[in-house]
This record gives structure tokens, C-alpha cells and sequence, in this order.
């Protein structure tokens, strides 16, 4: 009997080592990204306090960094992934939070689960992409104009 405890013991302790170094190894690019974000950041657009990074798969692959420069001014910094895109810096103060972005999907739809917002670039200009559920479990996605809050883009029922 000890022998099969000790066996299965040994066995969960090789499948926890083996799910933990899988979630890592999967992580590494994120992490990596982020890093790379972080430092571009700081050395073109001067940001001292990083407060979120985003990654953003639109039209384009985008880094977002949201922090304060060292004049305490808050910025969104756009790094897209590839360089035929220029990096883009925007204040925070000329646009709408996420906490406005989500109340503004509110106001047209009642989502079941918020599943992610993320801060990205488009054609038009950084927008908030938000993905949820609606009351059928199906995938949306409700895009809205950082600068001027208004709605660019839904896709629904996925």
C-alpha cells in the first residue's frame, strides 16, 4: 500500500513539474515582449513609472505602455511590433479610461463575462478593445475611440 502512495505521490509531483514548466515556457513570450516594451518606453518616450502593458493583436501587433514620464504626466505609448509603424505617444488626459470604455459598452450591451480590455492601435487611432460574453455565451468585441470615446467597431457572435 505505501509503495502506490508513494508511487502516485512521485507521478503528481512529475505532472505538476511538467504543467508549471509548460505554463512558463508558454509565458516567455509575453514576458519577453513586455520587457522589450518596457525599455523602448523608457528610452523614446521617457517613461519613468510603467503602470500597464497590453498587447494588442489588431490589424497590426501593437505593445501599449501606459505610465508617467518623469514629469509625472501620464502617457499610452504605441509600439507596434513590426517597424513599418511608427511609435505613437498620446496623453492619458486626452482620452477615456477603461473604467469609461466599459460603461460606455454597458450603456449598448449587457455583457454576461467582460473577458479582457486591452488599449490598442488602429487606422483611426488608439481604441479599447473589449471582449466579452453575451447572454448566449457567444464571443463579441465592442472597439471604442480612446480620444473621443465613441464606438469604431463591433463584432458579434463569434
Amino acid at each position: 500500500m505505501k509503495k502506490w502512495i508513494l508511487i502516485i505521490i512521485v507521478f503528481l509531483v512529475i505532472i505538476m513539474g511538467f504543467a508549471i514548466s509548460l505554463y512558463l515556457y508558454g509565458h516567455k513570450p509575453y514576458s519577453k515582449a513586455e520587457k522589450t516594451a518596457v525599455e523602448t518606453a523608457e528610452n523614446s518616450a521617457g517613461i519613468k513609472e510603467v503602470e500597464q502593458f497590453y498587447l494588442y493583436n489588431g490589424s497590426s501587433t501593437y505593445y501599449t505602455v501606459v505610465g508617467k514620464d518623469a514629469d509625472g504626466t501620464k502617457k499610452a505609448v504605441f509600439i507596434p511590433e513590426n517597424k513599418k509603424h511608427d511609435l505613437v505617444e498620446v496623453d492619458w488626459a486626452d482620452g477615456i479610461s477603461k473604467k469609461e470604455a466599459l460603461n460606455k459598452l454597458k450603456e449598448e450591451k449587457t455583457p454576461r463575462k467582460i473577458l479582457g480590455v486591452r488599449l490598442g492601435m488602429e487606422d483611426v487611432g488608439p481604441v479599447w478593445e473589449i471582449s466579452y460574453l453575451d447572454d448566449e455565451k457567444d464571443l463579441n468585441y465592442f472597439y471604442i475611440v480612446f480620444k473621443s470615446g465613441e464606438w469604431w467597431k463591433k463584432i458579434e457572435n463569434i
